[in-house]
């Protein structure tokens, strides 16, 4: 995928993504039936940062097991492009069902710019919230209480019982990781010695190598690093499987496969389930508009911890979700 390019394919034909998580996208509905046409628009780095982007996609296959599709995937190269692209699909009237999936929050803006004129279409936005529109849902993952676990996870494995952060840009959705992750890390007794972002805009998603170099620098202090940061998270394992004794937390899907050896547990965000979900929503004539707001304890965000580090970090987790509910309370209402 590049840039300004868009494509139009049935899933049935057949796709391979990155991680080994995905599997070739096939046709669980009737062939013969009318497809669902549905259209995604991914964040500016597009798929295979194993993480937000490639989690969607993964929702997508699944989608495409239940329910017969035709999907257009837009990979835009800046906002300007975005914004082309998402008139070019709204800009004539829809002649059947039809979803629109933003991924991510850069969108929002295309949202308040059509002054809700989606001429018959529903739109979904993941992971960010707009005014509210007919025929517009808007999903909102609350990490503070999975992030909580993941830092009292790392202090039962880090021996300085130090951690520290690197963020892809410094917006809300990653600021509710870093602050429930460093509640986290001190309520079991240690302290977050770093918190680093990589970039002023949304550059800081997609750059691995500026991520490496930063890891190798905070794993001189810190013996677990949590990178909130998307595809360049990628760079912060490879700074941890080239040290010793050094470990991280996957962020947005199970990344332990990713590091067996050096992946304490993974900060998920069930943006899979939000796709499917919405897919069946359009399908059966029942779209849910408005705001969805998914936490913890509805399991539309978790701790899942690496099996390999069940025995040293399981119970502190297990024992520490009732306080990291408490505290995600708390910190919706001082951060709606």
């Amino acid at each position: 995928m590049n840039g300004a390019k868009t494509w139009k394919f049935l899933l049935c034909l057949g796709f391979w993504a990155t991680a080994p998580m995905f599997f070739p996208l096939g046709c669980g509905a009737n062939a013969s039936t009318e497809a669902l046409n549905i259209h995604v628009m991914y964040p500016f780095g597009g798929l295979g940062d194993r993480s937000f982007a490639d989690t969607v996609y993964a929702g997508i296959v699944k989608a495409g097991t239940e329910v017969n599709l035709s999907e257009d995937q837009a990979v835009p190269s800046d906002i300007d492009n975005a914004r082309e692209i998402f008139r070019a699909w709204t800009s004539t009237p829809a002649k059947g069902p039809e979803l629109i999936i933003l991924v991510g929050f850069t969108y929002a803006q295309l949202i308040t710019e059509s002054s809700c004129d989606f001429l018959g279409r529903d739109v979904v936005l993941l992971d960010a919230s707009v005014p509210s529109c007919p025929h517009l849902a808007y999903h909102i993952y609350r990490t503070f209480s999975p992030s909580f676990l993941a830092g009292v996870a790392a202090m039962q494995v880090s021996q300085r019982h130090a951690a520290a952060v690197i963020g892809g840009m410094s917006i809300a959705t990653v600021n509710e990781f870093v602050r429930g992750f460093k509640a986290g890390v001190e309520y079991a007794g240690g302290t977050v010695t770093t918190v680093e972002y990589l970039s002023e805009t949304e550059d800081g998603f997609t750059d691995p190598e500026k991520a490496a170099e930063v890891a190798t620098r905070l794993y001189e202090s810190a013996d677990v690093i949590f990178p909130v940061a998307g595809g360049s998270g990628q760079g912060v394992f490879e700074a941890a499987e080239a040290a010793d004794d050094r470990y991280v937390i996957g962020v947005d899907s199970d990344q332990a496969w990713m590091g067996r050896g050096i992946v304490i547990g993974s900060v998920v965000k069930r943006l899979d389930s939000s796709v499917v979900e919405s897919v069946r929503e359009v399908d059966s004539g029942k779209f849910q508009p408005g705001g969805h707001i998914l936490g913890m304890a509805d399991n539309g965000v978790d701790f899942l911890v690496n099996d390999v580090f069940a025995d040293r970090v399981g119970n502190a987790v297990e024992g520490a979700r009732e306080s990291a509910l408490t505290a995600g309370v708390a910190d919706l209402q001082e951060n709606p």
